[in-house]
């Protein structure tokens, strides 16, 4: 099947600048608003819905079940549509598109409605927050297919997932750092107020990020001359096994993440007897050595290979949660096991992503078809559905074990389970995923092409 440069029209190709520093750090930009985004659903969305909007647990796991569903189908369509246009025109269209509308649902998500007896704040939280998850779905699937896209270079896209993780590290750095501080000084001691104050700020900023990377980016990977039908798009992905895998362990990556982030407040709160601005400042120390692992990890990934130091840095995350769930609870542990936590997180992160690219090429090459598009889709499909299905999994644990939203102090039992979903969980879902990459993921052929060399 014959394969296109870039543009549909030699002219086009020639006008496409050569990769450089600042599309690099343009696209970093839109990591950094991404992770804005996501470092607040993942550590203070359901904190703002049950101790703001004083929503019980159980509402919870169902307002995100609920919104979540849809993306099983916005993210798959959004990647078919990518790997169904022009080439060189594939995903940056659509991240254009999004823009705005993802920008005003930041905002409105973060809005309370009705009384606080009402069921049309249930409703009204459940349909605002699918409207984040359809705009975030357009948006994200567009700018991750974009590593893909962007070069077939795998020196490149390792440069490039290299740029994503410094910009995530520093947007949830940003988030852990500012965003109670902000919220109290905005809404002067009303949090529901600044709450909302605040996503207005953050719905402004992430919309010029992700404008740097629509403006500054440009698509050169080669794409097939004719649209492929989608039956043949889903049959190469499912063929694809070491993409198969790697979204496995990804999954289980996302679901443990969801589980610790989600009740690092509450453990900071209940167990540990802090504030939680205390929490942000845990946030604020772990994602620093993030970004110092994410800096290092290109070089790392360079000499021993992403799939290797994927797999070793997920179990090394898992190792130190348990060995804190394994310690009695205490701020010196706690806080030295999610510093390391965080070093390694940094370290594996953009050996994750070069991978996930390395196996989407080396599908394309085995099966003649590309799937840029739907495989980022799909790999993120499964990412949020682990991160909303987490986020419902450790409402119910939490409502088990009787967490009582609002109050200031919780019983024994409701202390325990914050415990278990904060260290034990989490460690049983790092390690299962780097053991499952060390021992199931293919190794792919710049993996053995960099051993090659060695010998």
């Amino acid at each position: 099947m014959q394969l296109l440069p870039l543009s549909p029209a030699m002219a086009d190709a020639a006008r496409t600048p050569a990769f450089g520093r600042r599309e690099l750090l343009a696209f970093g930009a839109g990591d950094l608003a991404f992770n804005i985004i996501w470092g607040l659903m993942l550590s203070y969305l359901e904190y703002f819905y049950t101790d703001i909007c004083l929503f019980p647990p159980a509402c919870v796991a169902v307002i995100l079940l609920c919104a979540r569903a849809i993306s099983i189908v916005a993210d798959p369509v959004v990647g078919v549509v990518i790997d169904r246009r022009p080439a060189g025109r594939q995903a940056l269209p659509l991240l254009r598109i999004g823009l705005l509308p993802f920008a005003a649902m930041i905002v409105l998500t973060f809005v309370p409605f009705g009384g606080p007896g009402g069921i049309a704040r249930y409703v009204w939280a459940c349909l605002t927050y699918m409207g984040l998850c359809v705009t975030y779905s357009v948006s994200n699937t567009a700018y991750g297919a974009l590593t893909s896209l962007i070069s077939d270079d795998p020196a490149i896209r390792l440069r490039l997932a290299s740029a994503r993780m410094v910009g995530a590290g520093c947007g949830t750095l940003l988030i852990a750092v500012l965003t109670l501080p902000a919220v109290d000084w905005l809404g002067h001691g009303d949090r529901r107020h600044g709450f909302m104050l605040f996503m207005v700020m953050v719905a402004v900023v992430v919309a010029a990020l992700l404008g740097l990377v629509a403006t500054l980016c440009h698509e050169r990977a080669r794409a097939h001359r004719d649209r492929q039908p989608v039956r043949v798009l889903a049959r190469a992905l499912l063929r694809n096994g070491g993409w198969l895998r790697l979204t496995g362990a990804m999954i289980l990556v996302m679901l443990g993440s969801t589980f610790m982030f989600g009740a690092l407040v509450y453990y900071v709160r209940f167990v540990l007897g802090g504030s939680d601005h205390d929490a942000g400042w845990i946030l604020g120390a772990m994602n620093v050595l993030g970004l110092c692992g994410s800096v290092c990890g290109a070089a790392l990934a360079r000499r021993c290979g992403n799939r290797r130091l994927m797999g070793v840095g997920t179990c090394l995350c898992g190792t130190w949660l348990a060995l804190a769930w394994m310690c009695p609870p205490s701020w010196p542990v706690t806080v030295v096991a999610m510093c390391l936590f965080g070093l390694c997180l940094g370290l594996c992160n953009p050996a994750c992503f070069a991978l996930l690219a390395e196996y989407v090429e080396q599908g394309a090459r085995t099966s003649g078809v590309r799937t840029a598009g739907l495989a980022w889709a799909l790999n993120s499909t499964a990412s949020k559905l682990a991160f909303d299905g987490g986020g419902s999994m450790l409402a119910w644990l939490l409502a088990g074990y009787g967490l009582v939203a609002g109050d200031h102090a919780q019983a024994a039992g409701a202390r325990a389970g914050i415990g278990i979903g904060f260290l034990a969980i989490p460690a049983c879902a790092f390690v299962a995923a780097g053991v499952g990459v060390l021992l199931l993921c293919p190794r792919p052929a710049t993996d053995a092409g960099r051993l090659l060399r060695k010998e």
